[in-house]
């Protein structure tokens, strides 16, 4: 996926809510390894009321043990805020 193919998914969840898009945004940044942003958008699909694969949330798990609970804590605010 290209970059220009990242904006227009990042496009289509902001304006229309799609959870199509959401999950293929979740799925790269795992792939490429993202760890905030990964944990960020697991967090946004989950809120969408998308079922999240099991390898996916142990690699988010993974990822928010290893953070500090303010670090965590403005994660969760900031998945609250953008899928409201």
């Amino acid at each position: 996926m290209r970059r220009k193919q990242a904006r227009q998914l990042k496009q289509a969840v902001r304006t229309h809510h799609d959870a199509g898009a959401m999950h293929e945004l979740l799925h790269r940044s795992v792939k490429f390894q993202h760890k905030r942003l990964a944990l960020l958008r697991c967090l946004q699909t989950e809120r969408m009321g998308i079922v999240v694969d099991a390898a996916i949330l142990l690699y988010c798990q993974r990822i928010a043990d290893t953070m500090t609970p303010d670090a965590l804590d403005a994660i969760m605010r900031r998945a609250a805020m953008q899928t409201k």
